[in-house]
């Protein structure tokens, strides 16, 4: 395992790349596409060493990943950032993303986030600590279609720090926002190794609790909020394309949220993403991708705009993806922030995906 991990990094930075993975400047959204079988035959009498040609495989995938991605992360240089909303693509990357043709898919995903941010009404410090436990479904009832449910159970703490003070501590739990997503495949291209080109369309639902209260009778802070209190509408594009070392994808995901009736209104956000997904190595895919996000700034309860919201903010996004034979579907990823222009005082820190699921 050491010898084939070693053998995969160094054939990884010596490849060229064969695939430029094209943007376009609109909203995102998925599409999914097979992944294609590149057997080929063996001539007679030779001895052929199948463990050795996967690893060459996925090693000749990885190297092209590297420069799309960073190509990927200078065309969204002048993104804008909002702690509400998570990067990547909305969908559970363990159940589509155009390697299996996923007809019926359920499960469980967490999410952990985290930032610090100064205080709105003086000098100090806030520190946002968020679990997203989310149960969602996937269906697709036909090849370009597919529909999906999430609804998020959120754990939050949010630590206070002010020069002269006690630091502060509050925590909150509750059912979050659902969030539902239409996918409609819309063009697909020919040739050997065809682009697929997908629409999305749908957005969250206020379900979850905008006016939770503490122990003093007072209404928690927006950010203790398990809930926006407000809908919001998503849209756009995406692209993908498959090949015999993986799939490769990018997208566009624009985002638009509405006003709470306490007046509080989260900034407009565009997501994107690029990643490659390795072909299938004894059930384990590798997963790479670089996430980002930009958002205006928040409109406050008080009518003001947030000194320290908005701002850009990009990720890698290293994974992997366990599949077993019966279909249970186990996947872990990070988001490692690289680059941050964020507005006010704001800092971003690494998040956390877990997801497992069955499909069939």
């Amino acid at each position: 395992m050491n010898a084939a991990a070693k053998h995969l990094i160094l054939r990884t930075f010596g490849r060229p790349c064969p695939f430029v993975l094209p943007m376009f400047p609109a909203l995102a959204a998925y599409a999914s596409t097979t992944a294609e079988n590149d057997a080929r035959p063996t001539p007679s009498g030779a001895t052929v060493d199948l463990r050795q040609e996967k690893v060459q495989r996925f090693a000749r995938a990885i190297a092209p990943a590297v420069l799309a991605l960073t190509l990927a992360a200078d065309f969204a240089g002048s993104a804008r950032a909002c702690s509400q909303c998570i990067c990547g693509t909305p969908f559970p990357a363990a159940v589509v993303g155009g390697v299996v043709p996923t007809q019926l898919a359920y499960g469980l995903e967490e999410r952990y986030l985290s930032k610090t941010s100064g205080l709105d009404d003086g000098p100090g410090e806030e520190q946002e600590l968020e679990h997203r436990v989310a149960g969602f479904a996937l269906w697709r009832p036909w090849n370009r279609l597919a529909l999906v449910g999430r609804l998020p159970y959120n754990f939050k703490q949010v630590n206070q720090h002010a020069p002269g003070l006690e630091p502060t501590s509050q925590t909150s739990t509750g059912i979050g926002d659902a969030e539902l997503l239409a996918l409609v495949g819309v063009a697909r291209g020919s040739g050997r190794h065809p682009v697929t080109v997908g629409l999305v369309l749908g957005g969250s639902v206020p379900t979850g609790s905008n006016e939770l209260r503490g122990a003093d009778g007072e209404r928690l802070d927006i950010h203790l909020q398990p809930g926006t209190g407000a809908w919001s509408g998503t849209g756009g594009l995406h692209l993908a394309t498959s090949r015999s070392t993986g799939t490769w994808d990018g997208s566009l995901l624009g985002r638009i949220s509405g006003t709470s009736s306490h007046g509080y209104r989260y900034g407009s956000a565009l997501l994107y993403n690029g990643g490659f997904t390795s072909s299938e190595w004894r059930g384990v895919r590798l997963l790479a991708q670089i996430d980002g996000r930009s958002a205006g700034k928040d409109r406050l309860e008080s009518g003001a705009m947030g000194a320290n919201t908005g701002g850009s903010v990009m990720y890698a996004a290293p994974g992997l993806r366990w599949q077993t034979t019966f279909g249970l579907v186990v996947e872990g990823s990070v988001q490692v922030p690289f680059r941050q222009h964020l507005y006010g005082d704001q800092t971003e820190h690494t998040t956390g995906r877990f997801t497992l699921s069955m499909s069939r």
